[in-house]
């Protein structure tokens, strides 16, 4: 008799099951049906996404919203904190995320990966006085690093045992201020970002190492939904080729190259 009971909940579960593991890769269907596309962004992440007087705006929120455009679809936007990010597109709460989202294995993974829209490399700012061009040269210095981020895996596990102290921040621009200000030596994350906000920075002289380690950046989708994956990097590589890409990079990076 257990047996028998065993057998039919577990059917149960099957049966209640089938349809979630049927709508996981609808996505796009679904988008599409809603005319909206509920997309991630952690929104503090300058000039790839910030907040300027109360509205959510940067290089992520015009490649969104030309991506929409293109697809026929309303954007709307969640900003949700960085460190949840992944978690927020797994759990079904957005469809994509378009956040600046450098490539590693560990979230190739959890989630999907576009081609990039974006190439980058990880890289430290610094403060003045200090001359910090290889990744050796964090030797005991404060590192400042972002929760979650590229910049503070490449600080974990290359250089954790030589660094004085590793200094993590929720938002990125929290560990420059601190930079700024000198309650950290130097700040690990990508190269053009670093550039872009140092470059605004009329406080101090802040320095900015090469490129240590190459990234590519891309948007993500959950595996399953191959079709909205697709439809991606089709818009996206149609964008490269139009010149959509390069007039973005220019229009928010050109004056930190």
């Amino acid at each position: 008799m257990n047996r028998i009971r065993i057998t039919r909940r577990a059917l149960l579960a099957t049966t209640l099951a089938t349809p979630a593991l049927a709508q996981e890769g609808d996505t796009l269907a679904k988008a599409r049906a809603a005319g909206v596309l509920v997309v991630g962004n952690g929104g503090a992440f300058p000039p790839f996404e910030f907040m300027e007087n109360g509205r959510l705006t940067g290089y992520d929120v015009d490649l969104g919203e030309e991506l929409g455009r293109r697809m026929g679809l309303r954007i709307q936007w969640q900003v949700i904190a960085f460190a949840g990010l992944i978690a927020g597109l797994t759990s079904g709460r957005v469809d994509c995320l378009i956040t600046a989202m450098a490539w590693t294995p560990d979230r190739a993974e959890r989630i999907a990966f576009s081609i990039p829209y974006y190439k980058t490399g990880i890289a430290a700012g610094y403060r003045p006085g200090l001359a910090i061009d290889r990744p050796e040269d964090l030797a005991g210095r404060i590192v400042g690093v972002q929760v979650g981020t590229s910049g503070e895996q490449f600080v974990r596990q290359n250089h954790a045992s030589s660094v004085r102290e590793i200094r993590v921040y929720n938002e990125f621009p929290l560990a420059l201020q601190d930079l700024v200000v000198g309650r950290i030596e130097a700040v690990v994350n990508t190269q053009p970002v670093l550039r872009w906000n140092i470059a605004r920075n009329t406080r101090v002289r802040l320095g900015v190492s090469p490129v240590w380690d190459a990234r590519d950046i891309g948007i993500n989708t959950r595996h399953a939904d191959v079709a909205l994956m697709a439809e991606i990097n089709r818009h996206l590589a149609a964008m490269q080729a139009d010149g959509f890409l390069p007039g973005l990079d220019q229009k928010w990076f050109g004056q930190a190259s």
